[in-house]
């Protein structure tokens, strides 16, 4: 089992990256990815916390098993990404993605979402980095309060990973997505962190799933990489 814990669908209006349906089926055929978890990208129009986009996930998803959904939520539209979770749960996804940089918000907008994601039972993929409002340590509060709520820092934080690998250390239901970092650094989360706290995850698409999975190959013992593909995602998304 492969899970690919992040992938996106659609087209940015910020940089122009553009991913389709076919070419994400295309590219878990050749690499033999069994999972991808999708989500929207930064699209224009997108509707109130994503809602239109959201509903291309869940129609993708009922027509592709192998996809897993993840509803993006835009925490400055509160109301809307009330009704996001709520129409997530029923469309048996599994997480919610929370863009802080390029949706604009930091912790305080989005922590009344918390208890209706916790409630739900859906796992958070969270971008993380040196930008403002996306340092991981600015959201050890939820960290603590949900401890039955798995996040995913998406990136490892970037430029502080370091900082990440001590969160997700000491907080068991933390874990570290290592996609777009360079295989030094990601070398050293798997070092210092442990295969244990890591999931695998593309990031399509900014990265290539052979790129992001080869570094896994070249840093893991292949006794080690069945928790990094898939069984750290399984307990994760409950599947």
């Amino acid at each position: 089992m492969i899970v690919d814990c992040h992938t996106h669908i659609g087209l940015s209006r910020n940089d122009g990256a553009r991913q389709t349906l076919s070419g994400t089926l295309q590219g878990m055929r050749e690499f033999r990815i069994t999972h991808s978890v999708v989500f929207p990208i930064d699209e224009k129009n997108p509707g109130p916390s994503y809602s239109h986009l959201n509903r291309q996930i869940a129609r993708i998803t009922k027509r592709h098993p192998q996809l897993i959904g993840c509803a993006r939520l835009d925490p400055n539209q509160s109301g809307a990404s009330f009704r996001e979770i709520e129409r997530a749960s029923r469309n048996g996804f599994r997480a919610v993605k929370l863009h802080p940089r390029s949706d604009h918000f930091g912790l305080s907008r989005a922590e009344p979402l918390f208890e209706e994601i916790n409630r739900n039972r859906l796992a958070v993929v969270l971008h993380t980095g040196h930008e403002p409002q996306c340092h991981p340590a600015q959201w050890l509060r939820v960290f603590k309060r949900y401890p039955r709520t798995f996040f995913v820092l998406a990136h490892s934080g970037k430029d502080i990973y370091r900082t990440a690998i001590e969160i997700a250390k000491q907080f068991r239901n933390v874990y570290l997505d290592t996609s777009t970092l360079s295989f030094y650094r990601t070398g050293v989360i798997l070092k210092t962190a442990g295969p244990e706290k890591v999931v695998f995850a593309s990031d399509i698409p900014y990265s290539h799933v052979g790129l992001e999975l080869m570094k896994f190959r070249f840093l893991l013992p292949l006794s080690k990489q069945a928790i990094v593909f898939g069984e750290n995602a399984k307990r994760i998304l409950g599947f």
